[in-house]
């Protein structure tokens, strides 16, 4: 039996990990209708409404933002647990996730704090061995939902992306970058399916 095999779609908000996950879905079943892929949605809302936290408790509070990003962390995990051998997954994020946010709305050793862990040395090793796609930030795709967080300026959203590279980096997970000209929906599934069968 072969370990399940995952893709994780990461990056801050807005950046159009969804929608890539739906149609790396639809493209995958289209291909090969046997392989019925495991979707993990984005276990951060739920988190939200569970335990009564607001997007605005991330950026007013460092202390209630970092317990809440150890929280989705958690959350993380244990979705990512129900998964059984020789499944095949795509996650609308990722352990790394909680820890950019934690790292930028949070103490200053919520870093530290956050990858000391236990779930996230699981996630963290799993990440390693994974195919890891991050969305960069695009000006005109910031747009406010009304429940996640909304970065107050384009430079706030694009240090949010640097803060992704340097916890990927210092965690030593290989990644790859969607190439900021890829604006159209299918040229992106294209590349991550061309990693995806590499």
């Amino acid at each position: 039996m072969r370990p399940a095999r995952f893709l994780y779609i990461i990056g801050a908000q807005c950046t159009g990990k969804t929608t890539l996950v739906k149609a790396l879905l639809d493209a995958l079943s289209q291909k090969n209708p046997s392989l019925s892929p495991h979707p993990i949605t984005e276990v951060a809302r739920k988190v939200l409404c569970e335990f009564g936290f607001t997007r605005d408790d991330i950026t007013s509070d460092p202390s209630r933002a970092l317990e809440l990003q150890e929280l989705i962390l958690k959350a993380q995990f244990e979705e990512e647990t129900k998964v059984t051998t020789n499944a095949t997954v795509i996650c609308d994020r990722s352990g790394a996730d909680p820890i950019v946010y934690g790292v930028k709305y949070g103490s200053p050793h919520a870093q530290e704090m956050l990858e000391k862990c236990p779930e996230w040395q699981v996630l963290r090793d799993r990440m390693r061995d994974s195919l890891v796609i991050l969305c960069p930030p695009h000006r005109e795709w910031l747009t406010d939902d009304g429940v996640r967080l909304m970065a107050g300026s384009w430079s706030e959203w694009a240090d949010l992306h640097l803060v992704f590279l340097h916890v990927l980096k210092t965690n030593t997970i290989s990644f790859h970058v969607i190439p900021e000209e890829l604006m159209e929906l299918q040229d992106r599934v294209s590349f991550v399916l061309d990693l995806w069968n590499e």
